[in-house]
C-alpha cells in the first residue's frame, strides 16, 4: 500500500498537477450551471469532475511520452533565460528516477481511471435517460481522447504545428463543459453551454498562449512550433509582434462579448455581468505583454487587484518574476470568471 501511495503521488507530482485548474475549474463551471437542469443527476458530478482531472494528468503524462519519443535530447544548450528550458520535461526521466516503458504506463493508469469514470456516467445515462442520451458522452469522450492523442502524438501531431493553444482551449473549453452537460442531464447541445464554453476556452488558451508570447525567441532556438511563432512569421516591419499582441486581446476580450450577447438573448441573468470586475485584469495583461514583446519598460510588480501571486520575493530571487507575473494573471482572470459565474449561479439558484 505504501509503496502504491509512493507512486501515485510520483506520477501526480510529475503530471504538471500545477495546470489542474485549467481543466477543473471550467468542469466545476460547468456542472454547477447544469444544476436546474432537466434530467439532472447531481451524484454524477463526483465521478466527472475526478475523471476530467485524470484525463488531464494523463493527457499530460501522454504528452510527455510522445515529446520524449520526438526528441529526448536535454536542453542544456539553450538560454537559461528560457522558461522551457529551465523546467525541461521529462526531467524524472533523463534524472533516472523512472523510464520511458513505466510513463507509458503511468498515461494508461490515469486514462483508464477517467475511462472508469465516464463509464459510469454512460451506463446511468443508458438505464436513466435511454442509449441516445448516453451517446452523447461516447462522442465527446471519443472526441477528446483522438484529439489530445494527436496534440502531440501520430499522425497529427498539432503541438509541432502551431496548433496547440487552440487545442487546449478546444479541450478544456467546449469538448470538456459539452462534454460535462451530456454526462449530468443527457443532453449533449445546447447553445447557452456552447457560448460559455467557447468563452471559458478562450480564457484558458489565453493562460498557455501568453506563455508562447513571452518564449517566442526562446522557441525559436528549441525549433518549437507555437501559435505565437506561427504569428510571428519573419516578423517584418514589427507585423508579427503585432499579430500576437492581436491575439492576446481577442482571447481576453471575446469572452466579455459573449457574456454581453448572452446575457440580451435572455439566456443569462444580468447578475453575470459581475464577472465584467476581471475586465481590467484582462486590458492589463494585453497592455503588460505588449510592453514586454516591444522590450518597453515596464513595472513587473503584482498589484492585490490581480489575485495570489504566490512567494513573490523567490520567483524574484530565481528570475522568473517577469514570466510567472503574466502566467500567473493569464491564470488568475481565468479562475476569478469562472468562480464568480459559479457564485452568482449558486446564489441566483438559492433565492429562485
Amino acid at each position: 500500500m505504501h509503496s502504491t501511495m509512493n507512486t501515485l503521488k510520483f506520477w501526480f507530482k510529475n503530471a504538471r498537477n500545477i495546470a489542474l485548474p485549467q481543466s477543473s475549474l471550467p468542469c466545476l463551471t460547468a456542472i454547477i450551471l447544469c444544476i436546474g437542469q432537466d434530467g439532472f443527476l447531481w451524484w454524477l458530478s463526483f465521478p466527472i469532475f475526478f475523471g476530467i482531472c485524470a484525463a488531464h494528468l494523463g493527457m499530460n503524462l501522454a504528452d510527455d511520452y510522445f515529446d520524449y519519443k520526438h526528441d529526448s535530447r536535454i536542453r542544456s544548450d539553450v538560454s537559461s533565460t528560457s522558461i522551457r528550458a529551465r523546467m525541461e520535461k521529462c526531467h524524472y526521466i533523463q534524472s533516472g528516477a523512472t523510464d520511458i516503458h513505466h510513463l507509458g504506463w503511468a498515461v494508461v493508469g490515469f486514462l483508464a481511471f477517467a475511462g472508469a469514470m465516464g463509464a459510469i456516467a454512460f451506463l446511468a445515462q443508458w438505464f436513466i435517460h435511454g442509449w441516445q442520451a448516453a451517446m452523447g458522452i461516447v462522442i465527446y469522450a471519443v472526441l477528446g481522447l483522438i484529439i489530445g492523442i494527436n496534440y502531440s502524438g501520430k499522425p497529427l501531431e498539432l503541438g509541432y504545428h502551431g496548433l496547440g493553444e487552440l487545442v487546449i482551449g478546444l479541450m478544456f473549453g467546449p469538448l470538456n463543459m459539452l462534454g460535462i452537460q451530456a454526462a449530468l442531464t443527457g443532453t449533449p447541445f445546447t447553445w447557452p453551454m456552447l457560448c460559455m464554453s467557447i468563452a471559458i476556452g478562450c480564457l484558458v488558451t489565453n493562460i498557455v498562449y501568453v506563455h508562447s508570447v513571452m518564449e517566442v525567441n526562446a522557441d525559436a532556438e528549441l525549433s518549437k512550433m507555437t501559435f505565437a511563432r506561427l504569428l510571428m512569421g519573419k516578423d517584418i516591419h514589427n507585423h508579427g509582434k503585432q499579430r500576437m499582441i492581436l491575439f492576446i486581446g481577442l482571447f481576453a476580450v471575446v469572452p466579455f462579448i459573449i457574456l454581453v450577447t448572452g446575457i440580451l438573448l435572455g439566456w443569462w441573468s444580468p447578475w453575470y455581468l459581475l464577472t465584467l470586475c476581471t475586465l481590467p485584469m484582462s486590458i492589463y495583461l494585453i497592455h503588460s505583454t505588449r510592453l514586454f514583446t516591444y522590450n518597453l519598460p515596464r513595472n513587473d510588480t503584482p498589484r492585490w487587484w490581480m489575485g495570489p501571486m504566490g512567494d513573490w520575493a523567490s520567483y524574484v530571487k530565481s528570475g522568473m518574476d517577469w514570466f510567472l507575473f503574466r502566467w500567473l494573471l493569464a491564470r488568475n482572470i481565468c479562475t476569478f470568471f469562472c468562480l464568480i459565474l459559479i457564485i452568482v449561479h449558486i446564489v441566483l439558484l438559492a433565492i429562485a
